[in-house]
């Protein structure tokens, strides 16, 4: 058939090529006899896949009703690929467990009695003060995500915005209204629940402190990225006991020497000459950054359904890098116990008592004792 197809298109070539003063007749000529061959071409080639194609179906039952796999065994990929394991049981690295936002909303308020308001060890030093914070804080869960078989993630970002007024019942008139302080919290941390009741935590936490009393006036901002591992351990008896410990890096920005005496209000000239190269040198605006490592120990006490005791003990030592303060260490022990009672699903109350001491090697920031006890009242609601 296809000879006969070839000899058939020479045969109208060499026509049109005699007949070119009759191009129109010549042109339907051509379509006529292309008709009169490409119709028995075309139903020989269409029986021809009609019958391959029957021999293929029939191959493709035989090879169905042999085959190890069953027919349907990739109809649900997607579906167990979306769920995390296929039929094979291989599990992705990363599932998405649940993708659900989780805010919270806090409202607290503590009162403390703190014996060294001004924390250094002057024997003149004021004695005895009253402290009042007042804090909201804002928390978004941002879901919960497995990392293979044995491990859980659940990042949380956390927003706070806490005042603190200082000498409530003005025990030493205005002088303490200094100290007085709003400070801004912005934290993002990403804790990895492991085996065997560890926690490995990552996270940053942005700081910002603010003069509420002078016009908001920015005081500092620090970054500190950390990372921390804690373990629980479960007793016999029900109590926890839990310990931590981590490291950090503070990254800090304040007012230069310049700006830090224009705010006391002392007159161009004299700052002009206490602001040399070598006082700059000594107090840059990144003063305050260091390494600080943390180890901390606490056992939780459950008496009742809504009564919690936990004494703890933490400690912490910093070593700062910066201008004057480099090589200096900070090491600070705190030691305290906390009573927390339920009073309603969103109703919490918290008393405690906590002794401080704070040792260094450096000359700006002085080394002191206190004490301080006190109680909290928080308004907690999730959405």
């Amino acid at each position: 058939m296809l000879l006969i197809l070839m000899a058939e298109i020479s045969k109208l070539v060499q026509l049109e090529n005699n007949c070119h003063f009759y191009l129109p007749i010549t042109f339907l000529f051509m379509i006529h006899k292309l008709f009169l061959v490409l119709i028995p071409f075309l139903a020989f080639v269409l029986n021809a896949q009609e019958t391959n194609l029957t021999e293929v179906n029939s191959k493709a039952v035989e090879t169905e009703e042999s085959s190890a796999l069953p027919s349907d065994f990739f109809a649900g990929a997607l579906a167990d690929a979306q769920a995390g394991e296929d039929e094979l049981g291989t599990q992705r690295l990363v599932e998405v467990k649940s993708s659900d936002l989780t805010p919270s909303l806090s409202l607290s308020s503590s009162f403390k009695y703190v014996n060294n308001p001004e924390k250094n060890s002057v024997k003149s030093r004021k004695r005895d003060g009253t402290v009042l914070d007042l804090s909201l804080m804002f928390m978004l869960g941002l879901g919960e995500y497995g990392i293979g078989d044995d491990i859980i993630s659940t990042p949380s970002l956390m927003l706070m915005h806490m005042r603190t007024y200082n000498d409530n019942v003005k025990d030493y008139g205005s002088e303490m209204q200094l100290y007085d302080v709003d400070v801004q919290i912005a934290g993002l941390s990403i804790p990895f629940v492991l085996p065997d009741d560890y926690t490995l935590t990552v996270g940053s936490t942005y700081v910002r402190p603010l003069s509420f009393r002078d016009d908001y006036k920015q005081l500092s901002f620090s970054n500190t990225p950390s990372i921390s591992l804690s373990k629980i351990v479960p007793l016999e008896n029900g109590d926890i006991i839990s310990v931590a410990t981590g490291i950090s890096y503070t990254i800090s920005k304040g007012d230069t020497l310049e700006e830090s005496l224009s705010s006391a209000g002392l007159p161009d000239e004299l700052i002009s000459s206490i602001v040399t190269a070598a006082a700059t040198s000594a107090s840059p605006f990144d003063l305050q950054n260091g390494t600080t490592h943390n180890a901390s120990i606490s056992y939780i006490k459950t008496l009742t359904d809504k009564l919690t005791i936990t004494p703890s003990f933490n400690y912490s030592k910093m070593y700062y890098d910066k201008g004057s303060n480099d090589g200096r260490e900070d090491t600070t022990y705190i030691a305290g116990i906390t009573a927390s009672y339920t009073i309603t699903d969103w109703l919490n109350l918290t008393t405690l008592a906590n002794f401080t001491s704070k040792e260094t090697n450096g000359d700006l920031s002085p080394e002191f004792k206190d004490v301080a006890s006190g109680f909290t009242i928080a308004v907690n609601h999730s959405f």
